[in-house]
This record gives structure tokens, sequence and C-alpha cells, in this order.
């Protein structure tokens, strides 16, 4: 093999081993984000009040936190949960959830839930709605939920098949 020859094998065998790295690490990066599913969106019965947002988060193999939801359709989006208070059961907005490696956190109607302020007027029933989820490691997930008029059923809890 003649110095150039080997010259160019060397490169080409450089490259190879640089898109193999960037393709495995693409790949490991992809596994490593929370899944979010099941995102639905129940609109106000009046205008101007808040909808509320439900889903589930599969967690990763390392234990997280979701941190803050937003979307270009809404002012703001906060998480709220509803906790038990001498027998009354009260709203309270939350700066976290935590997501338990390998494990699941559900938002449903009755419990934990997304308190969306200031949703755009063109978000109809039947439409879609972006959401940005953002989580503790530095995660962002987006997806689009469905739009649900303010009678429309409870959805059913996300479950993983």
């Amino acid at each position: 093999m003649t110095a150039r020859n080997y010259g160019l094998w060397a490169c080409a065998m450089a490259i190879l081993l640089l898109l193999t790295a960037l393709v495995s690490g693409a790949a490991r990066a992809a596994v490593e984000q929370p899944h979010v599913m099941g995102v639905s969106v129940r609109l106000p019965a009046v205008a101007g009040r808040p909808a509320a947002g439900y889903f589930m988060v599969h967690g990763t193999a390392k234990a997280d936190a979701l941190v803050g939801v937003t979307s270009p359709k809404a002012e703001r989006i906060e998480l709220h949960s509803m906790v038990n208070e001498n027998g009354v059961m009260k709203m309270r907005a939350e700066k976290s959830f935590a997501v338990p490696a390998n494990g699941a956190l559900t938002f449903q109607s009755g419990g934990n839930h997304l308190m969306i302020f200031g949703l755009s007027p063109d978000v109809k029933a039947g439409t879609k709605l972006p959401l940005t989820f953002s989580f503790q490691s530095g995660a962002k997930v987006t997806v689009e939920a469905d739009a649900r008029a303010a009678n429309a059923p409870a959805p059913e809890a996300a479950h993983s098949h």
C-alpha cells in the first residue's frame, strides 16, 4: 500500500468512526428522552377561563422531574396538584413533579393537571394545541394535544402497550 493510499484509507476510517460515534450518541439521546403520551386539553366552558391539560409521562432509566409546560397558544401554563385539606379537595400550583426512573407520572381529571391560562381563541374543539414539556434534566418534548370541548367525556388514562 502506498503512502497516499494509506492516507486515504486512514481518513476514510476516521470519518467512519466519527459518523458511528455521532449516530450512536444521537440514538442514545433519543432513548433517554421521556415519552409524553395521551395528551389532551379540556377547553373552558366559559371563554376567558383556564383550560385543563391531561397526559402521561414515561420516565427514562434515570429519575427526572417535569418542571414546566409551554405553548405558543397560551399566555402561561401551570402545573397543579389536588390536595385534601380537612376533607376539602383544593387545587395548588406546584413548581415540579417527580418522574420516577422507568416509571410514570399521570395528570388526569380529578388529580394532577395543567391549568392553561390565556388560551388563544383559535384553539377550538377538534384542533391541536402544541405543548412543550420541560424536564429538570434539560430534556424538552413537544407534542400536539387534542383540544376537547368542555362537556366532552374525560379522556381515558393513557396506558403503555
